[in-house]
């Protein structure tokens, strides 16, 4: 894997040329029958055209949606302008009080229109806005926004003006920031350095590639933007300036860590955020350990560079900067949780007197651990720092993977206004539902110490509550309840044009496999689906939810469930086993799909010579995999820009932060592929084994780094003479948000799949060097069966 202008700013005479586009569009639809309309079938274009929150995996809209006043809430979408060939993402701010008055009174029949839609469709790749916050009096909204260059640009809209004012400047890429006011303001940009490296090594003779990655020297100008290296920034009173360290007058240098928990103080003067530590004391390698004794990830002592242009293996620790001065004062004298595995958001907030600092995922120093319960390791904390006293306050410990009730802690926040009430937000794994979401408050006593405070969490003089209300088979609406009379109301549908198109039913599917593991998964049915018929499968891999309604199935790189049941192929989209990165992780999800295709088979709705399967990202090592010790026989399968623990990738991703890849496949194949242990990578790595897949197989690679990262399967499979097809989509993304490469990304997987298992062709003129290769592939597809003696 890989390591514009606004709609309101486009000429008036294009403005008309889409309204008579419109209107021409209105007046022919109106021609056509309700029968022809409802018989439509959905496709790639409308998968595209699809409008989806921006939260789609919490059925409960962000709290922080609602002005600190309650006057006003912002909601977030994005959709695909294919016409442009580029996302768009609308910003739609909506008065409460008009909200709840159409709640509360059903003759009123308009829905409430936004106060002010912001839009942005300034880049070909999204997401375009991200990061929004309310400014503290409710005046505005500040947020991130890709500009034409490409770059995260801050800007801040004014309520009262209806006016959009940029921040920072276009040419600096703002990685973090917080605010107060449009005065008031601390931000980090990705450093200038290493563009100026990334262009002096393009110009010099020769470059000393030692202890590089691979992908930075031979990608140094597109890679570039990808490093994790930023300086802090700052706005005081109309003045922007960069943030300089008051002992060396060097720029104060940030890594994710301290990018993730930048926070501003309420006066602006100050900032928390992470540090990386220099050098590592040997005490903290020995004390600060890891939660399971396997982790490959542990506090290592030694010297950092704080300059490195990825630190996001470092060890790091909360710190608070005067601004206008740069001193530097160490906070915890401890380390952050994540540089020993454990797992969390680093975060950080100010109380609203400026007293209080709350801080997630940080170990407390020495003497001010207690013993933890059963002799393990010490575990970081949601901390409190009373700024006045000095005081460190451990308000909830981290809990390790294998512990029970584990979860991820995902914000930490003062409630707005106060200085004694704290919400801890969390992400929680709940089995077939996916990632949950829940909080937990919590009261400052008169001792000083916090309490889990009884009630209801947030706020509870909110009038109104917004949801967005969706299903596996329901297209996601917003939905207003006024809190007091519990009246609700659909206040705004976003797709009302996945009225005229028939979908077919999507059911959740059970099923266990031989070891007695229960499975679930997402089945997609033919809207025209005929009870006792055999279908051909295609099994899409790397998760489900029944709680949301989402076409593709889960991504939009490679998955098309809905657009492959439209045509007569159902889909079944499968959980993943856990992940754990050993060889129980590939058997466990082979199973899986074995034994999905049996009961299916059992139930009459497959046929098992007619199935496919779709790997993307993880999951292109399980499809290997199956490809290569699965019972199954695969008619046609897919990979798209993702791990295969093959020998090419594990040589390439040499001195990338921490060899964690060649770590993982070291713990997957049970031994480094040196020496003795070659042979065991022989027997167990799917690229060793390709001579046994039989399936043609379509490879994607997004970008000229991934193409490498997918070269090898390809490579092995044309040298073997089996079928292969290569497809490069010119991009940097890995899940897709570019219209065109959405296009041809989704749309392959159809055209693919029809073609093997349907032994369909696309009449579309423009496909047809596309067939004319594809049935070269088949004729060495009949070859090889022949060859072989298969009755398949």
């Amino acid at each position: 894997m890989k390591p514009g202008s606004t709609a309101g700013d486009q000429p008036r005479d294009m403005h008309a040329g889409l309204w008579v586009l419109s209107l021409l569009a209105t007046l022919i639809g109106w021609t056509c029958s309700p029968c022809e309309a409802a018989n439509r079938r959905f496709t790639v274009a409308d998968d595209i055209a699809f409008v989806q929150f921006r939260h789609p995996f919490s059925e409960v809209a962000e709290p922080d949606i609602f002005s600190p006043d309650g006057h006003y809430f912002f909601v977030e979408t994005e959709r695909g302008l294919l016409d442009q060939n580029r996302p768009e993402h609308t910003l739609r701010i909506f008065r409460t009080e008009e909200v709840q008055r159409f709640v509360l009174h059903s003759e009123l029949e308009r829905e409430p229109a936004p106060l002010w839609a912001i839009r942005r469709a300034t880049y070909k790749n999204g997401p375009l806005i991200t990061r929004i916050r309310w400014l503290a009096d409710s005046s505005g909204i500040a947020f991130l926004a890709k500009n034409a260059l490409g770059n995260e640009q801050l800007f801040v809209a004014d309520l009262a003006t209806r006016k959009v004012h940029a921040l920072t400047l276009e040419d600096q890429r703002v990685t973090a920031f917080d605010i107060r006011d449009r005065n008031h303001v601390v931000y980090s940009i990705q450093s200038p350095i290493i563009q100026e490296s990334a262009n002096a090594e393009s110009r010099a003779a020769a470059i000393v590639g030692s202890g590089r990655p691979l992908y930075s020297l031979m990608f140094q100008a597109s890679i570039a933007t990808f490093y994790d290296l930023s300086e802090l920034w700052a706005i005081a009173n109309g003045k922007r300036f960069r943030v300089e360290d008051g002992n060396t007058g060097r720029p104060v240098y940030l890594h994710s860590a301290g990018e993730s928990a930048l926070a501003l103080s309420p006066d602006g003067r100050s900032a928390v955020t992470a540090l990386t530590v220099d050098p590592v004391p040997p005490a903290w390698e020995a004390f600060y350990l890891p939660p399971r004794p396997d982790a490959s990830r542990r506090i290592r002592a030694g010297r950092q560079d704080p300059q490195a242009f990825n630190g996001s293996d470092h060890v790091s620790e909360y710190a608070l900067i005067e601004l206008s001065s740069g001193e530097v004062r160490t906070l915890i004298h401890a380390p952050i949780g994540n540089a020993a595995a454990w797992s969390s958001f680093e975060r950080a907030d100010w109380s609203s007197d400026g007293r209080f600092v709350v801080l997630s995922n940080t170990f407390l120093s020495r003497n001010e651990h207690t013993s933890p319960e059963g002799g393990g390791p010490h575990p970081p904390c949601v901390a409190v720092f009373d700024l006045v006293e000095g005081r460190v306050d451990c308000v909830e410990r981290l809990k390790g993977p294998d512990e029970r009730d584990s979860h991820l802690v995902e914000n930490v926040h003062f409630e707005h206004g106060a200085a004694n009430s704290l919400i801890i937000d969390y992400e929680i794994e709940n089995g077939s539902h996916g990632v949950m979401q829940a909080s937990t408050t919590y009261a400052r006593s008169s001792d000083g110490s916090w309490t889990v405070a009884a009630g209801e969490s947030g706020p509870q003089n909110r009038r109104i509550k917004v949801s967005v209300k969706q299903s596996l088979n329901d297209p996601p609406v917003l939905i207003a309840t006024d809190t007091t009379t519990q009246s609700s109301r659909i206040i705004w549908d976003p797709n009302p044009q996945l009225q005229d198109i028939a979908l077919g039913e999507a059911s959740v599917f059970k099923w266990q496999d031989k070891t007695g593991r229960d499975w679930i998964g997402g089945l997609y049915k033919p809207p025209d689906y005929t009870h006792g018929q055999r279908y051909p499968l295609v099994i899409q891999t790397h998760g489900f939810s029944p709680l949301y309604f989402v076409p593709s199935g889960l991504f939009n790189s490679a998955f098309a469930a809905r657009e492959l049941a439209a045509v007569g192929i159902l889909v079944l989209q499968a959980q993943d086993c856990p992940y754990s990165a050993t060889p129980a992780e590939l058997s466990c999800n082979i199973a899986g799909y074995e034994a999905a295709v049996k009961q299916l088979a059992v139930e009459g709705l497959v046929d098992t010579n007619d199935v496919g399967i779709v790997g993307f990202s993880r999951t292109c090592l399980y499809v290997m995999e199956a490809l290569t010790a699965s019972s199954l026989h695969f008619k046609a399968a897919s990979i798209t820009d993702g791990v295969m623990a093959d020998y090419l990738q594990y040589l390439m991703s040499v001195d990338s932060p921490g060899n964690a890849l060649a770590n993982e496949y070291d713990s997957i194949i049970g031994a480094r592929p040196f020496g003795g242990g070659l042979q065991q990578w022989l027997q167990r790595s799917p690229l060793f084994n390709v001579d046994k897949v039989t399936a043609p197989l379509l490879v994607v690679g997004e970008g000229p780094s991934s193409l490498q990262f997918m070269w090898a399967p390809y490579a092995a499979l044309r040298y073997l003479h089996k079928p292969v097809e290569l497809t490069l989509l010119n991009t940097d993304e890995h899940v897709l948000t570019n219209p065109a490469a959405r296009q041809v990304s989704q749309g392959g997987s159809v055209d693919w799949f029809r073609f093997w298992l349907q032994d369909y062709e696309d009449p579309d003129p423009a496909k047809a060097e596309q067939y004319a290769r594809w049935r070269k592939l088949r004729d060495m597809q009949n070859a090889n069966e022949a060859a072989s003696g298969s009755t398949h």
